[in-house]
């Protein structure tokens, strides 16, 4: 079976507004975009900060989820670079990998925990 983690991002990469079809294409990318951004979330690398903003600020403005998915890509492949690296920690001391985790279930509910 399908991951439902990745049908639900199949449908949020599609603006509600806009006008699109299923293909099995569309599911294959969101299948390879949830295995780089649950490894983006494991390594704890990457700038939080910026991606939590720029997630939140996308589904302020008409629920923008595409926008949001392409904010988390770029932290994605910036937190594969950074491995290893220093960041500083979250609220409670949560990594930076586990603040991006609780705003994409919160914001987009996909649980990538």
């Amino acid at each position: 079976g399908v991951d439902p983690r990745a049908i639900r991002l199949a449908l949020l990469s599609q603006h509600y507004r806009s006008d699109w079809e299923w293909t099995p294409a569309l599911l294959e990318g969101t299948q390879r975009r949830l295995a780089v951004w649950t490894d983006a979330v494991r390594r704890e690398g990457g700038d939080h900060a910026e991606v939590v903003t720029a997630v939140r600020s996308a589904m302020a403005q008409d629920l923008d989820a595409p926008a949001a998915l392409a904010a988390l890509d770029v932290w994605a492949e910036g937190a594969a670079g950074a491995a290893g690296r220093i960041e500083a920690p979250g609220p409670g001391g949560a990594s930076g990998g586990e603040v991006v985790a609780a705003v994409v279930e919160e914001s987009l509910g996909v649980s990538l925990l």
